[in-house]
């Protein structure tokens, strides 16, 4: 559990330090320049918004982890209840889900998280 939470921990700090670090970089609005000049900053601003929203949802995620560790809930599925697999939270520390809910969920939604791709990418990764 000591090296989730500190898993949890330093991915906390790599996401706040790289919201601060996109911020410092967002473009301004410039006074002179050209329609096009303008657009491609409004992209530019929009991409890093949507890039900073997506790091936000992460780090809620990560907060909830880090207090259910508090709660002493943790690496239970919210669903049935039953544990989720050690393996599964290393690779997903703040998965709330066993793989069995979240397959379903997923079965019945259509769609996969955000959450586990990023998960299955790492996994890759190692």
């Amino acid at each position: 559990m000591d090296e989730i939470k500190a898993m949890l921990l330093q991915e906390k700090e790599n996401i706040i330090a790289d919201i601060l670090k996109t911020q410092e970089h967002m473009p301004k609005d410039h006074d002179i320049g050209d329609e096009i000049d303008s657009s491609v900053e409004d992209q530019e601003r929009k991409l890093m918004l949507l890039l900073q929203d997506r790091e936000r949802e992460k780090l809620e995620k990560i907060e909830r982890a880090l207090i259910r560790i508090e709660n002493n809930d943790y690496g239970e599925c919210e669903e049935c209840g039953e544990p989720i697999s050690p393996k599964r939270l290393m690779i997903v520390p703040f998965a709330r889900l066993c793989i069995n809910c979240k397959q379903e969920e997923e079965r019945t939604s259509g769609v996969y998280s955000r959450e586990d791709m990023e998960g299955s990418l790492r996994y890759m990764e190692e």
